[in-house]
């Protein structure tokens, strides 16, 4: 389970973010929609650490993301799956290869247990 907590982000004193709560089950699909600029990006980004908000706790099965050191957070990564709104994936590229794209870059894996994680 993912819980925000009073999540709050601004960029050069705009606030994005205000005091945000919400809670993501596991196993569950969750939806983030909203208007163009409204913040869903920053949002995700604060979920997964590419973005520290500015106030507020990110907890992931009741540990605190935010104060995890980098190893814990680098095997939370890889528990997690984003999809991106428009074209990210490389087009000459097939499907799996796609998938398997970040796990050649990021993993000591064999191919074999690569393409079985893909």
């Amino acid at each position: 389970m993912i819980e925000l907590k009073n999540i709050c982000k601004s960029f050069d004193g705009q606030m994005v973010l205000k005091d945000i709560n919400a809670t993501f089950e596991k196993g569950k699909t969750n939806l983030i929609i909203g208007q163009s600029g409204s913040g869903k990006t920053v949002l995700i980004k604060c979920i997964v650490g590419l973005l520290t908000p500015d106030e507020g706790e990110v907890f992931y099965d009741g540990r605190n993301f935010l104060t995890m050191n980098k190893q814990k957070v680098k095997d939370l990564r890889r528990e997690m799956g984003m999809i991106f709104q428009s074209g990210a994936l490389f087009d000459s590229l097939s499907v799996l290869d796609n998938v398997m794209f970040p796990l050649d870059m990021f993993s000591h894996e064999t191919y074999n247990e690569r393409v079985k994680r893909a």
